[in-house]
């Protein structure tokens, strides 16, 4: 499936490949590339997550990092709505 990423998402990224990269580029690309991994995964695989609430969004968590992604399946793509920390509230 063609995937999707919102800018709110693309936007949530980027914040935390900026909030790591202060301290550790290094770790900061890993954990970009481990998201965009994911991601891809996501595209192949859509119904990898269950749905977690009424509003039809998936969630699906981006290990081994603290991370989770929130998209919903629509008609031939995945779309990413969201790029969180575990540890922040949900959107």
């Amino acid at each position: 499936m063609k995937v999707k990423v919102t800018r709110t998402a693309f936007n949530e990224l980027a914040q935390i490949h900026s909030h790591i990269a202060r301290d550790n580029p290094e770790a900061a690309l890993g954990v970009f590339l481990r998201i965009k991994e994911v991601i891809q995964r996501l595209g192949e695989f859509p119904y990898l997550a269950r749905i977690a609430d009424e509003s039809g969004i998936r969630v699906f968590p981006v290990m081994p990092f603290p991370y989770l992604i929130f998209y919903t399946v629509g008609h031939r793509e995945v779309i990413i709505r969201n790029v969180r920390h575990a540890g922040r509230t949900r959107p």
